[in-house]
């Protein structure tokens, strides 16, 4: 005995005498960009005109931004070019051209109308200041006569005059001077006419002070500052002492004697440091630290992100990446990864202490009884008592915030309030303190879960079982609550197809009650909510509701009918014509029974694919000439391929063959 589909497609009817199963959710910078750059070279900060530059030397070129790190302004096709100088007006960038042997100008507005002045054979240029009417710049002669011994030194380019005028070298004192390599360069604030170079090539940790005021040069001191592998150097503002940023952190040195007079703590090696023109020292090392002068512990810490999509580990300020706004108070910095990732991030209140405000209280109250929320602040600027605080509650009666008043601060920082909400739900306490000309503002927030009354909410029809297309009608009922009275009914039929929608939002009648009709086409959950109020809480009523399928079965192919069967010739197969409606991936569920020892046995069942709604099954003669035979169909939730309609038999049809 075989049944088959008829048609092209031929299944089994395999499951013989079995049984069916059916189928069963930092503190980071204040702004920070890209860079899209690959090294970094140098950092300038126009402080009249509001501009950053960085150089690029291993892509050759300079990126100008504006003071939040936008890119404005990109010159191109400068080979290894390093460091950098404003001319005194700022409108002129200079950039030193290391493989070219030359420094370029450019006008600093848009890096545009490039002048290159040459500085001759055997001069690669690497750092760049502007001091006393002229440029002064380092270089690596390689090994040129007479310094074959010491291939770094320092030279000017003078463009004062009717031609420009390259003097190199300078700094002949001794022998073979003293830089083995080309050193890096940084000079003093104001009119003092000081230049400081250093070599960041060895562990010698040397330091050259000079002083070019007039347009004269010479060396005033130089000697061996901090621990070598010097990375950066800063002038004080009033030139009287140098920091210098190295293995060992940062250390503090007379400029005059180069005789070390005090330190940084900042806990590891000295990437770079920079000094603030009222004297605020940055220093970047594992993390970047503020100090006030001469200060022994941080006014400010950043720690730095993790950035890098391939490595682990925090981000790094690089070497010559950290400037000050010339006469403010933004700090500025380039950190990059081991991808080689840029960022300038800049800081807009780093000479502030900022302030740790914290609060505590209770995660859940009772309304219309006390709440008691404590807090302290602290910072590494030490508050005075007495320090104000505000306080503003947030409940669902003043969605924009209650001004609750002001208190104040203990000696140790700590304060308390007591307040009485008569508001349910999630109160959240904010407190927040305003800052001052060395501490920055900060609030902190605490919620509070408030108890609300639990109102009454029904939805009628759970569980009822309707006709397909029938009409139902859905009746939610609400008890009492404090103001709102309005309710939803939604509808979510069975299937991922259609979605959740709202049915119904209205005010309930006087009885508590809203009603809504709906035609039902699949299993559908109607919900009720109530949303809630200042005192009541929300509530959600659900109904599930099932919705037969019409499924029918037609006999076909027989040659009479006799006594309620439909005969059969036994060469000639029965067909089995199922409709139901059609729906994506459903099928029809066929069951032939046998009478057999005096009663109705299954004796085969399976499940055949529909083709928009409809099932053809055949089934053979062969070997049941003689059996009484009924067969019916169904649509059998889970089981039919999906559940979004209730299981529904069709009623058993009759059959026998006959030869």
């Amino acid at each position: 005995m075989k049944m088959r589909f008829a048609g092209a497609a031929t299944t089994a009817f395999s499951v013989l005498l079995g049984t069916v199963a059916t189928a069963p959710a930092p503190a980071l910078a204040d702004s920070s960009r890209n860079l899209s750059i690959k090294s970094v070279g140098d950092l300038v900060v126009d402080g009249v005109h509001q501009r950053v530059f960085v150089s690029d030397p291993d892509s050759g070129k300079i990126v100008a931004t504006t003071y939040d790190g936008t890119i404005v302004a990109t010159a191109t096709g400068l080979p290894r070019v390093t460091g950098l100088a404003l001319s005194a007006d700022g409108g002129k960038l200079y950039g030193a051209l290391e493989s070219s042997r030359a420094i370029v100008a450019l006008s600093a507005a848009g890096l545009t109308d490039p002048v290159r002045y040459d500085l001759g054979t055997g001069v690669y240029p690497v750092a760049l200041e502007n001091v006393a009417g002229k440029l002064w710049f380092t270089y690596d002669d390689f090994g040129s006569f007479p310094y074959a011994g010491a291939d770094g030194n320092i030279g000017s380019l003078d463009l004062s005059g009717a031609e420009p005028a390259v003097t190199a070298p300078l700094d002949t004192t001794g022998a073979y001077g003293i830089w083995h390599g080309a050193p890096e360069l940084t000079s003093a604030p104001g009119d003092s006419g000081l230049l400081a170079a250093f070599d960041p090539h060895s562990s010698g940790g040397t330091i050259g002070v000079y002083n070019v005021s007039g347009g004269t040069f010479t060396r005033t001191e130089a000697g061996q500052v901090g621990s070598g592998y010097t990375r950066s150097v800063a002038f004080t503002p009033d030139a009287a002492q140098v920091l210098v940023a190295d293995t060992n952190g940062v250390t503090i040195a007379g400029s005059a004697d180069l005789a070390e007079v005090g330190s940084y703590p900042i806990g590891d090696w000295g990437w770079a440091v920079a000094a603030a023109s009222d004297g605020t020292v940055a220093t970047a090392g594992p993390t970047l630290k503020v100090f006030a002068p001469g200060g022994t512990a941080p006014i400010r810490e950043y720690s730095l992100p993790d950035t890098d999509p391939v490595s682990t580990g925090n981000d790094r300020v690089a070497e010559r990446g950290l400037a000050w706004e010339p006469g403010g108070n933004r700090l500025f910095a380039v950190t990059e990864n081991y991808s080689e990732i840029h960022h300038l991030r800049v800081y807009t209140e780093p000479k502030k202490s900022l302030p740790s405000l914290k609060l505590s209280g209770p995660a859940s109250a009772t309304r219309a009884k006390p709440i008691t929320i404590t807090g302290s602040l602290t910072a590494s600027l030490p508050l005075p008592a007495g320090t104000p605080v505000t306080v503003t509650r947030t409940d669902l009666e003043y969605p924009s915030g209650k001004a609750l008043g002001t208190r104040t601060t203990a000696a140790n920082g700590s304060f308390s309030f007591t307040d009485t909400t008569s508001a349910g739900g999630t109160v959240t306490y904010r407190v927040s303190y305003a800052g001052d000309a060395t501490h920055a503002a900060v609030s902190a927030t605490k919620a509070v879960a408030v108890s609300r009354t639990a109102p009454s909410l029904a939805i009628n029809n759970n569980g009822k079982v309707y006709g397909y297309g029938s009409t139902a009608s859905f009746t939610a009922r609400l008890g009492t609550t404090y103001k709102n009275r309005t309710v939803e009914i939604w509808a979510d039929p069975y299937g991922g197809d259609l979605g959740r929608r709202l049915l119904k939002r209205a005010v309930v009648n006087s009885k508590g009650t809203i009603a809504v009709n709906l035609k039902l086409y699949r299993n559908t959950a109607v919900t009720a909510t109530f949303t809630g109020d200042a005192r009541t809480a929300a509530k959600t009523a659900g109904a599930t509701v099932y919705v037969k399928v019409p499924v029918s079965l037609k006999l076909s192919r027989h040659y009479r009918s006799s006594g309620g069967y439909k005969l059969f010739r036994k060469k000639t197969a029965a067909q089995f014509t199922v409709r139901m409606p059609a729906h994506s991936g459903r099928k029809a569920f066929v069951q032939l029974q046998v009478h057999y020892n005096g009663r109705w046995q299954n004796l085969a069942y399976d499940y055949f694919p529909t083709s928009g709604g409809t099932a053809l099954v055949a089934l053979s003669g062969g070997g049941l000439v003689g059996y009484k035979l009924r067969v019916r169909a169904a649509y059998r939730k889970g089981g039919s391929g999906d559940n979004v309609n209730y299981t529904t038999y069709t009623p058993y049809s009759y059959l026998k063959f006959t030869k």
